[in-house]
């Protein structure tokens, strides 16, 4: 029963979203029978080749779902836990028993560490090769940040 309503209410939306398409398929079905017919075979056959599409993409996704199973259970182990042996990519072999969850965390705090690394490497550079005193407005209308020291 909870099927029957969700493809009625279903089928009153598109009415409301379509009015004009709705009303010309019933002044087809009222006055013109026979075209009718042939307007109900042509969505008919619509419908059938949007399914049978869909099925053929269903198949070619877990031919391919197979297909990357048997390849990481070649490559060495029976989860994608165990791909330490995977083409020389080490990032998941130490994830055994760990959640998800806590991979993205370590994930993420390896990349901050990363970038604040990078960062400081950066300012490093940069506070050798210019003094404070040094800088300046190129443009007025730059929006990058300067510190002004007001003088009294």
């Amino acid at each position: 029963m909870a099927y029957l309503k969700i493809i009625f209410y279903g089928l009153l939306a598109a009415i409301e979203r379509h009015p004009i398409f709705f009303l010309a398929i019933f002044l087809l079905a009222v006055f013109a029978p026979f075209v009718f017919k042939w307007v109900l075979w042509v969505i008919l056959a619509l419908l059938a080749i949007a399914l049978i599409g869909i099925g053929v993409a269903m198949y070619r996704f877990r031919k391919m779902q197979r297909e990357m199973n048997n390849q990481f259970n070649g490559a060495g182990g029976a989860h994608f836990g165990n791909a330490g042996g995977f083409n020389g990519f080490t990032g998941f072999s130490n994830m055994s028993g760990m959640s998800l969850e806590e991979l993205v965390r370590q994930m993420q705090a390896q990349a901050d560490a990363q970038q604040q690394r990078n960062a400081q490497r950066q300012q490093g550079t940069q506070g050798a090769q210019r003094r404070p005193e040094e800088k300046k407005i190129e443009n007025d209308k730059s929006d990058e940040y300067v510190d002004f020291e007001e003088v009294k």
